[in-house]
């Protein structure tokens, strides 16, 4: 099997609301700041060895093209998703990464992908399920898309057709 020099990782957590601005937390002050703490948890689990790039919708302007420049040369683009509007979102930016990248794996992870893991990788524009508590799995799944390796046997994970 043949080692992909690819090192960079794009993470992407996408809008849990249609219009940020519109809406706000328990406190109609205190605006909705969304610290993607999923994927700070599994950019731990390989930022030692990867270059990873987490992009937050909720604060990054212009993060389409933030993603789309992240993902040049990259190894994989993964998306955390609540089941919330950040399905409609974080498909948006799969269908967008595959547009311009066809042979990049899509991954999907988080709370939706866990609980409807069937429906999730149903998707055209995502070839890997993460179920559950990610962080072991999407460590194997990174360095066996990095060897050439395939997934089988990864435990909590599915693959598209």
């Amino acid at each position: 099997m043949e080692t992909c020099d690819k090192r960079r990782i794009v993470l992407f957590n996408p809008l849990p609301v249609r219009i940020v601005e519109e809406h706000a937390t328990t406190s109609s002050k205190v605006p909705l700041v969304n610290a993607p703490l999923s994927l700070l948890a599994i950019a731990r689990m390989v930022a030692d060895d990867y270059d990873v790039r987490i992009i937050n919708a909720v604060v990054d302007a212009d993060y389409t093209e933030k993603i789309l420049a992240a993902c040049d040369h990259a190894l994989l683009f993964a998306v955390s998703s609540m089941t919330c509007y950040q399905i409609r979102d974080g498909l948006n930016a799969a269908a967008t990464v595959k547009a311009e990248y066809p042979l990049l794996p899509v991954v999907w992870g988080g709370y939706h992908p866990s609980t409807m893991p069937e429906q999730t990788i149903l998707n055209p524009h995502i070839d890997i399920v993460v179920r559950g508590q990610g962080e072991i799995a999407f460590r194997e799944v990174v360095a066996r898309l990095h060897s050439g390796e395939t997934l089988e046997g990864v435990r909590g994970v599915l693959q598209g057709g």
